[in-house]
């Protein structure tokens, strides 16, 4: 049975992915949870303190498998493919609205910019060090399309993200899968 830390948790994601950051309030979150306001405020001094348990939440388990990415040395492709599609499956998925992805991104940016600065400074550092490995055992090159391994890695870490706010009537997933396939022939050696 979930202690209540972790009822709270999964009623906020919840609240948060239906309704935004900005309509979802701790009464409703109490609701969703069926515990007390009380409750709630004794573990979670404020709103914006709940976000930023559920980013951290999301944002360690991404973590685990990004270890274990840095750490591979199987097909480099997919498993980028992977982290990144690992890495935004939630917002492709279970957040249906593009105004409320906005939302919960600008309110990420404002209230979790430390949390998801680190996140994203760790997940370009494995990305350059698998770049790296690949490079150096010649099953990839970089000099097709003229970067340093620095700016590949960003481009990569970076690129799926946009389409978090969009709007587009598209698969997010496949999109991701057809970006990789670019960037892989861009790469291929001749």
């Amino acid at each position: 049975m979930p202690n209540s830390t972790e009822k709270i948790l999964k009623a906020a994601v919840e609240c948060f992915f239906q309704h935004g950051y900005n309509t979802a309030n701790i009464s409703m979150i109490s609701r969703y949870a069926g515990i007390s306001r009380v409750t709630i405020h004794k573990q979670f001094k404020s709103k914006e303190d709940l976000f930023r348990a559920v980013v951290r939440q999301h944002i360690d388990e991404s973590m685990a498998n990004l270890t274990v990415y840095r750490n591979s040395e199987q097909n480099f492709w997919q498993e980028t493919e992977n982290i990144i599609q690992e890495r935004c499956v939630e917002m492709f998925e279970e957040v249906r609205s593009a105004l409320v992805r906005a939302d919960l991104m600008h309110a990420g940016q404002e209230f979790c910019q430390d949390i998801i600065e680190a996140e994203e400074s760790s997940l370009f550092n494995c990305i350059k060090l698998r770049l790296n490995k690949e490079i150096n055992a010649n099953r990839l090159t970089l000099e097709r399309v003229n970067m340093s391994v620095d700016d590949f890695a960003r481009i990569l870490k970076s690129a799926p993200l946009g389409l978090a706010v969009s709007n587009l009537d598209i698969n997010n997933n496949q999109f991701v899968k057809n970006l990789m396939k670019i960037f892989k022939e861009s790469t291929h050696l001749s």
